[in-house]
């Protein structure tokens, strides 16, 4: 049976796989957003600069306009893009300590009456405390900033080069042919993707340290967990499995698009001193009347004169047994391959969780050396036997 701390690891590492779901939801509202803009702001575009026989003062003054409705265009949808970012990420910091302790009164054998932080503590996380050196304001301010600075450089660029308002537009924006990502606004993309995934991560992390910090008592120490796969950083090689006090120490992300966690480790003495569940107690005294011979009770307060006292003891000692420690360092490839089934598909797809399962691939074979993930075409082409070994036809895929 896995220990209490076992089981509390595992619940957390697999909410940060929800977490970074999260994360992936957030950035598809922003580009959503983004996204929205850029067909009007290609016509107009292409509209306001296709007169190529204007003097050199009427395009300057053209430009000028264009500017002016571009920056407001897409300064709108920035608007909303903060005030998304403001309310996703403050609803996430809310959550994050709600979520733990329910995963903590789950796993313990005893009943646990947790301190939760304050509600400005929380907010404070999004609006004060700075990742990667800046608050997440001025992170957004910046992304901002800098979208329509490229925006605006482009478009200069290709008229001083006498580009048509057609190629301008495409310099931009892209071809629609590759879905924009030959545009200057992909890099924009690229960015507020890495701040959603390294935010929310911010955010969760801090949230969880300030319930920690709150209820330090059932604590021994936190452990620093990172996702050791192919993606993994080396900082975050080098802090997988180190100890560190409550409430100190790193704590993630440690650099742009970090996955990283920090588990809180929980104190089996601390834990024997408090009230068992009901269910709890109904096994202990189980295990005590079967090893001391006496007559089976339904509560402690019904034992014979003279047991309470060392059924006490008994109890404190096999709830730190069962509280147990945690694993210093784990890949995900054997955290993964300890849960079900069911949660292996649904992180990795029902074909790729049958390939990990059955077929022998390592998680490190789904990504090519970039870290990007293979498809199930590319896959079927490299590791065609995984596929049979798994009951799945390869041909399907090619």
């Amino acid at each position: 049976m896995a220990s209490v701390n076992q089981n509390f690891l595992d619940a957390l590492i697999r909410h940060q796989v929800y977490l970074m779901r999260f994360s992936g939801a957030l950035r598809q509202r922003v580009l959503a957003l983004l996204d929205a803009t850029e067909d009007d702001l290609r016509a107009l575009i292409e509209r306001r600069l296709e007169n190529k026989r204007a003097n050199q003062t009427h395009t300057a003054q053209r430009l000028r306009v264009l500017l002016r409705v571009i920056n407001r265009v897409r300064g709108a949808a920035w608007d909303k893009i903060d005030e998304t970012w403001l309310e996703e990420l403050t609803a996430l910091a809310r959550y994050e300590p709600t979520f733990v302790a329910g995963a903590l009164r789950t796993v313990s054998p005893v009943l646990l009456d947790l301190a939760m932080p304050a509600p400005e503590q929380l907010r404070a996380i999004v609006r004060e405390r700075p990742f990667e050196g800046k608050i997440m304001r001025e992170w957004a301010a910046g992304q901002r900033r800098d979208d329509l600075a490229r925006i605006s450089q482009q478009i200069q660029i290709g008229m001083v080069q006498g580009e048509s308002s057609q190629d301008i537009a495409r310099r931009v924006f892209g071809t629609r042919a590759a879905k924009g990502v030959d545009g200057v606004t992909e890099l924009t993309r690229q960015n507020a993707s890495a701040l959603a995934r390294t935010a929310v991560n911010h955010v969760s992390n801090a949230a969880r340290r300030e319930l920690y910090k709150a209820n330090d008592d059932i604590f021994s120490h936190e452990l620093y967990v990172a996702t050791l796969d192919s993606r993994t950083t080396a900082v975050c090689r080098a802090n997988d499995g180190k100890k560190f006090k409550v409430g100190e120490g790193p704590i993630p992300p440690l650099h742009w698009q970090c996955r990283s966690l920090r588990v809180a480790v929980i104190d089996g003495v601390a834990l024997g001193t408090r009230p068992a569940k009901p269910v709890t107690e109904q096994m202990l005294l189980r295990e005590y009347s079967r090893d001391t011979g006496i007559k089976m009770v339904e509560a402690r307060d019904m034992l014979p004169r003279g047991h309470k006292a060392h059924f006490d003891s008994f109890a404190r000692k096999r709830i730190r047994d069962m509280t147990g420690t945690v694993t210093a360092s784990t890949t995900y490839q054997d955290w993964l391959a300890r849960q079900s089934p069911e949660f292996q598909d649904d992180v990795l797809g029902k074909t790729k969780g049958a390939l990990f399962r059955k077929g022998g691939l390592t998680l490190d074979k789904f990504v090519n050396r970039a870290g990007d993930e293979l498809t199930l075409k590319q896959l079927a082409k490299r590791h065609r036997q995984a596929f049979i070994d798994a009951g799945i036809d390869p041909e399907e895929y090619l």
